[in-house]
């Protein structure tokens, strides 16, 4: 299906989903939630460890079929230290900027 981001390339993953939980206090496994939303159980799992990220439209589909907020999904940008917050904008600007599409030729 769609892309997910990776953060496969960085020392320390970034959490930023809570997929994991939710999943336990739903008691639902990553089989359930891969057959409910067409994924492989694989990729799911890569999601719950915070391996890879799927796009905003996923992650509003698994909490519509959850039936859970939205923002229950994502760790809370507003808990993270300073030092934290510095190291994780270093992180994802990189990956922000490898990402854009300027409609330049890549050498």
């Amino acid at each position: 299906m769609n892309k997910s981001t990776s953060l496969k390339n960085n020392k320390l993953p970034i959490l930023i989903n809570r997929l994991a939980i939710v999943l336990k206090e739903e008691r639902r496994s990553n089989r359930w939630l891969a057959s409910e939303i067409g994924f492989t159980e694989t990729t799911v799992s890569k999601w719950v460890n915070n391996a890879k990220q799927p796009n905003v439209f996923v992650f509003y589909l698994i909490a519509l079929i959850l039936r859970r907020d939205l923002k229950d999904l994502f760790v809370s940008s507003e808990e993270i230290s300073d030092k934290e917050r510095v190291s994780q904008v270093k992180i994802l600007m990189g990956m922000v900027e490898k990402g854009k599409r300027t409609g330049k030729d890549k050498k």
